[in-house]
């Protein structure tokens, strides 16, 4: 329905605030099939130096959910089998990481996200010298 094609428009945009946002704290993110059609809920990145294992259990410290591998294998930190097979550089694969927005998610929320995206990534900048700001 318009009602329905409405809200995932809503959805998207959150999506892409929170690339803007991870942009704005890792210049050098990559945001994978920014320019294709895609799922308005799902936003894949990686920022590179950053292995996504590691960011994982940062973010989840953080109180922050997001994976390092396709919905389908969630629950499992291993690289993105979907940005292998689309031929992905292997090191930018090895810092894939996906984050879900939803119809509920908040401005308050993303607020949130944003706070601590920030935090782990200087915490993870100082740590490993990587290029997230």
């Amino acid at each position: 329905s318009l009602a329905e094609l409405e809200i995932m428009a809503d959805v998207a945009a959150r999506r892409d605030r929170v690339a803007a946002l991870i942009r704005a704290i890792a210049p050098d993110a990559v945001v994978f099939a920014e320019e294709a059609p895609r799922l308005a809920n799902t936003l894949c990145f990686a920022v590179p130096g950053i292995a996504a294992e590691t960011a994982v259990i940062a973010f989840d410290l953080a109180g922050v959910a997001l994976s390092s591998g396709s919905a389908c294998s969630s629950g499992k930190v291993t690289a993105s089998p979907v940005l292998q097979a689309m031929g992905v550089d292997p090191a930018l694969v090895k810092s894939g990481l996906r984050v879900s927005i939803g119809a509920e998610t908040s401005d308050e929320e993303i607020a949130a996200f944003d706070l601590r995206a920030r935090n782990v990534f200087a915490a993870m900048k100082k740590q490993h010298g990587t290029a997230a700001a």
